[in-house]
């Protein structure tokens, strides 16, 4: 598209000079001018063209997009499950590189399908198992329950079936009543 902008403003600027440059008598008369407007009107056809359907095909990409957003976003909850293990241990270090490595691999390794739906549930039951799988090979087995179950917990508070008030009690126990709170 920027190529055909371009292309478009040269066309339009060759034309401009070509009339600046010439005389009234020139103007009529010469076929150049004329070939060059008739060659303008044709490129500009085209170019329209293309536009439009490069509005189309990126319409079609946004909708593609937004239809994986479900993926990326489990694809966000493990990661960040796996950077915060250096919480439980110093040594659980991992780099977003490798998960970055983990996740493409097991995009390919998803099962093909051609219904959305399908392919999207088999892209992430693939990750979540081989991003799990991969990285609890390096936890200490007293951590891997840590680990099952902040991925879990995450899937969850992520899906609005725990909600924050939960999670705070079951971090932080029962808070403490004010005065406000209490209703005499």
């Amino acid at each position: 598209m920027d190529k055909d902008n371009r292309t478009l403003k040269k066309q339009e600027n060759d034309i401009l000079l070509k009339l600046a440059k010439s005389t009234k008598e020139q103007i009529l008369d010469e076929d150049t001018l004329i070939d060059m407007l008739k060659n303008s009107k044709r490129v500009s056809a085209e170019i329209q063209e293309r536009i439009e359907n490069a509005v189309i095909i990126e319409e079609q990409i946004k909708t593609t997009r937004a239809s994986y957003v479900p993926v990326a976003e489990r694809g966000s909850i493990i990661y960040f499950v796996v950077a915060e293990l250096c919480n439980i241990n110093a040594m659980y270090q991992n780099s977003l590189q490798y998960v970055k490595t983990l996740f493409s691999k097991a995009i390919d390794a998803a099962q093909k399908s051609d219904l959305l739906e399908e392919r999207l549930a088999n892209l992430i039951d693939t990750i979540t198992k081989m991003i799990y799988t991969m990285i609890a090979r390096g936890l200490f087995e007293a951590d891997k329950m840590i680990y099952s179950f902040l991925i879990a917990t995450s899937i969850r508070r992520k899906a609005g079936i725990i909600l924050g008030p939960s999670w705070n009690h079951l971090l932080r126990g029962p808070m403490p009543f004010t005065a406000a709170q209490v209703d005499c």
